[in-house]
Order: structure tokens, then sequence, then C-alpha cells
């Protein structure tokens, strides 16, 4: 090997262990909590989020869908152009394209350990959205169910419905951006970042339906992006969910019961509906056997129905790729430290009963 390969050797290597002793210094500073809230989440995570969502705010692409078709397509190329490599015993421009994708890949990582791994570690959002923790008995759980489903029979009667059954939106998609971001801001709290947040339509929802994705905040451009092809009930909770991601919250369960919170106590019967709907089934769920028939039974039969639609729905998308797709998110969520991984979307018990709370004194 002459003179000029080994350097070039050399810096490459030097290159690829600087970059992997940057991306576990920031990962090991992302899992220190005090860090993780006040150098990042408050910090710069927060200030390269409004510069990113300024530049992407008002371009009317998601682009977090054609980068993952660029991707799919690049890593295909790839995979060919490797294959050709080898098979022509061309090692060295095959190890310099291995080169290149390791740079690639942990540049990522890096990118993603100071734009998102950090929120893992912040404090809970509950005091943010002015809410405690509550006394949580079998008791207090079936008064929070009970009060979630006569509040979501009260609030049913005030919406039209399609002739399937389906409720009808009565905002439009713009509409529900605007006033979620006009929620986040009556919280008044420095927990979440101030700056507005637009939310992307995906156009290609339906192959996003088979991957079992509702909504993805995608990091790296500080995008929230919202699958189209949902039922009618799901897109105000869905979009709040996906705002709160890029508001600085990063947890499953903690995006939730923001979610939950922002809708149900909003002054519209739409988001109302839709925030009901999750915090009814959830609680209901959550209680023995017989007492969760009782409740059912009391449901509205337009709501009993909806349920159903809703089943359906996803039913259609159920397959190899959507387990695939919870299996990779599972592990993704738990290498970043949520131990239940997708489990915790569900993990919001506690918190409906002290929203509960909070509701019944109002």
């Amino acid at each position: 090997m002459d003179k000029g390969k080994k350097k070039r050797l050399l810096i490459r290597l030097l290159t690829l262990g600087a970059l992997t002793l940057t991306v576990i210094v920031t990962f090991v500073l992302a899992n220190i909590p005090v860090v993780a809230e006040y150098f990042f989440a408050r910090g710069i995570t927060r200030g390269l989020g409004f510069l990113f969502s300024r530049a992407t705010n008002y371009i009317p692409v998601s682009f977090y869908e054609w980068t993952a078709v660029l991707l799919i397509a690049g890593g295909i190329t790839l995979l060919v152009f490797l294959v050709v490599l080898l098979c022509r015993k061309k090692f060295a421009q095959a190890g310099v394209c291995l080169y290149r994708l390791a740079v690639a890949v942990l540049s990522v990582l890096l990118a993603f350990g100071v734009l998102y791994a950090p929120l893992y570690e912040r404090e809970s959002s509950l005091g943010a959205l002015g809410l405690s923790e509550a006394v949580f008995t079998e008791e207090k759980l079936y008064e929070a169910a009970e009060y979630y489903v006569a509040s979501l029979n009260e609030v049913s009667a005030e919406l039209e419905r399609d002739e399937k059954g389906n409720v009808i939106p009565t905002h439009t998609f713009s509409e529900l951006s605007d006033i979620f971001n006009a929620e986040f801001s009556k919280l008044n709290s420095d927990y979440f970042a101030a700056y507005e947040v637009r939310p992307k339509q995906v156009v290609l929802s339906v192959p996003m339906s088979y991957l079992g994705i509702t909504g993805i905040y995608f990091p790296f451009f500080a995008e929230s992006n919202v699958n189209m092809n949902i039922p009618a009930f799901e897109l105000p909770n869905t979009m709040a969910h996906e705002m709160a991601h890029a508001k600085g919250v990063s947890r499953e369960n903690e995006a939730n019961i923001i979610s939950y919170t922002l809708c149900i106590r909003a002054d519209d019967a739409y988001l109302n509906y839709s925030g009901l709907m999750r915090a009814a089934a959830n609680l209901i769920n959550a209680l023995p056997k017989e007492e969760a028939k009782t409740l059912r039974e009391r449901l509205a039969p337009e709501i009993l129905q909806e349920y159903r639609n809703e089943n359906e729905h996803y039913e259609k998308y159920e397959g190899l790729l959507d387990r695939i797709s919870s299996l990779f998110n599972n592990l993704f969520l738990k290498a970043n430290g949520v131990q239940s991984g997708t489990r915790s979307y569900g993990e919001t018990t506690r918190s409906l009963v002290a929203l509960y709370e909070q509701l019944k004194d109002a």
C-alpha cells in the first residue's frame, strides 16, 4: 500500500473514530436528566427546532415521506451497486462505499442525539398541563371512566354524521392546526416550545396505514406528519399528539395525555369528541370485565357504531408490514429508555384520572 492510500485510510479511520466518540458523548449527555432538560430540550434542541420549522412550516410538502421514499430507493440502489462491485472484485471501491455509508449513519445518529433523544429524559409534562398526580384507586378509575362516558354521550349529540355513522369534521386541516397552536399558547408554559407548528398532510397515507402509522414526527425537519387515511374523529387527537412531539415531548404516553387534554378542554365539540373517544376507550379497557361492560352499555348507539367502523377500517391494513413496523417501533422505543416499548402508547390511565379530577372541579 503506497503512502497516499495509507494516509487516506488513516484519515477515514480517524473520521469514523471521531464521529463514533461524538455520538457516544452526545447520547451519554442526553441521558442525564438535568442536561437533557436545560441544555438540550430548552436550549439547543429547541433552537434548532425553531430554525428547521421556520424553513419547512409553510412548504406544503411532507419532507418526511419523500425522505422515506428516497431512502428506500437509495438503499436498494446502494445494495445493487455493492453487489456489482463485489462480483467484479472491486473491493477498494466497495470499501469506500461502506465508509461513506458508515459516515452517513453516524451523522444521522448524531443529529438524532441532538434533536430528539434528549427529550426522552425530560421531567413530566403534567405540571405544564396544570395536572397533578391523582390518588389512584379502582373507585377513582371507575368514576373517571363514568365521567368520560357521560361527557362523550353529551358531546356526540352535538355533531353530525355521514351515512356510515362517522362524525363529520367541523374544521379543515389548516383550521385544526391554528386551533391547537392557540391551545398550546393558552398553557402559558415554557415547558413547550413557543414557536408555531404546522402539521403536514401525508400524500402516501395508504402505504403509511399498512405500516400501522397514524402520524409521525420527523425531528430532522422539525415536522409533524399526519396520516389522512384515518377515521375523521381521530384527526384532532392525532394532530395534537404529533404537535406535542414538535413542542418538545418524546414519550408517547405523554404526547397522548397532552393531546387528550387539549382536545377535551377545548371549547369545541369536534375536538372534545376526538379526545373523549380515546379517553373513554382507554379507561373502559382498564376496568374489570363487569364494570367495563356496564359502561360500554351506556355508550350511545352512534358511538358504538363509530368504534366498530374504526375497527373495520384498521383491520383492512393489518398484516406482515404492520407487524414488522410495530416490531421496529417497539425496539426503537426501548432503545430510547422506554422500557414498555409500544405499550407506552396506552400508559395514560393515571393521567386521565388526574385530568378527570381537574375537570370535575372546574
